[in-house]
């Protein structure tokens, strides 16, 4: 069994994944969504494992980076783990300290923003297989390659310029807020939803220009691997990191095949370029957002997904209904094999999408 579930995390991601072959099922957790997530959606299933298992155990929690719509609902979720049943083995987390890939000593009270203590001082590890410094590929050799019960973890992202551009914005916004960036993207020019009635093509092939943000750039991605299935978590991740993570081992490959790519930044036109959709082909698409913010995602991006794959079939998730989330995509027109052979999925507001791969 390999499944993730794309909880309601709003503009966010919160991905609750669940592999293995016996019950209970082995589980790890990407991000937790904005701040209401936690209570509106990652409580309640956590309840419901208590309740069946007596515990709910997370082999690794993942906060892949800064921005509130990944990390709000984390610092909630990890005030009450203890109290509430929850076990975490291992958390990955960049706090201001890895930006320089220190180790935590060094933290000073000025740069305690609220997820830091909570991950220090918690009854869990700290990026314990980076020996407690940054969750981050190095600028030469193999890449960082892990097994969690049987799940390998294979980083492609940030590197160690990524990180050292996050820090003047991190301080910046600690200062000002005391908290972790919550409005450190670069606001995109925004379009209106829906397809616009424009040709897939035109879409596609509009010009492509990388996302430079700073918090994106730090995003933890990885390719995770269980029973011969390989899925992508693109967290917000710039496409040329990965693109060029690639070629390093243990995979020095122009190309991965993968049973699913979560796209980067919800489906953002600036982190889902051609050439990373060639680099990593897949089956199928997953997309969490609900459009709010942002708009994501942005039609250029899933054009490019559509063209890029024609021949192939493949299927895009998206963990919010068709009205509130590119509704233009359930299109009958457009999924059949003659034109672009695809198939279309959508969550609804309270529950999200289960993907089983």
């Amino acid at each position: 069994m390999f499944r993730i579930h794309m909880l309601p995390a709003e503009h966010g991601d919160c991905l609750w994944v669940e592999y293995g072959t016996t019950q209970p099922p082995k589980r790890m957790l990407v991000d937790a969504g904005t701040v209401g997530t936690y209570t509106r959606a990652l409580l309640p299933k956590i309840q419901a494992v208590v309740a069946a298992e007596g515990r709910c155990r997370f082999e690794l929690f993942v906060v892949t980076h800064v921005d509130a719509d990944h990390i709000g609902g984390a610092i909630e979720f990890l005030k009450q783990a203890p109290g509430c049943g929850v076990v975490i083995k291992e958390v990955w987390f960049n706090g201001y300290f890895h930006l320089s890939n220190t180790a935590p000593a060094v933290l000073g009270a000025k740069q305690g923003e609220m997820l830091t203590p909570l991950v220090q001082n918690g009854p869990w590890t700290w990026n314990k297989r980076f020996k407690g410094l940054a969750v981050m590929v190095s600028d030469a050799g193999k890449l960082p390659s892990f097994t969690f019960s049987g799940m390998k973890i294979t980083v492609l992202s940030p590197t160690f310029d990524k990180l050292q551009k996050l820090k003047p914005k991190w301080e910046k916004e600690v200062r000002k807020a005391g908290l972790v960036p919550g409005h450190a993207y670069t606001l995109e020019d925004a379009l209106p939803g829906g397809f616009l009635g424009g040709k897939v093509e035109d879409w596609a092939n509009a010009k492509f220009t990388e996302d430079k943000a700073e918090p994106n750039g730090s995003s933890i991605a990885f390719v995770a691997e269980y029973a011969g299935k390989r899925v992508l978590f693109g967290a917000d991740a710039h496409p040329s990191v990965l693109i060029n993570s690639l070629q390093r081992p243990p995979f020095k490959a122009s190309s991965l095949a993968l049973s699913a790519l979560k796209l980067p930044h919800h489906g953002s036109k600036n982190n889902v370029s051609q050439a990373l959709l060639a680099t990593f082909p897949a089956d199928n698409y997953l997309i969490s957002t609900n459009g709010q913010q942002f708009n994501h995602p942005d039609p250029e991006a899933i054009a490019r997904v559509l063209v890029g794959r024609k021949a192939a079939s493949k299927t895009l998730y998206f963990n919010y209904p068709a009205k509130v989330n590119a509704g233009s995509w359930q299109s009958v027109s457009l999924q059949h094999p003659g034109a672009w052979n695809y198939a279309v999925r959508y969550g609804t507001d309270g529950n999200g999408l289960v993907i089983d791969l």
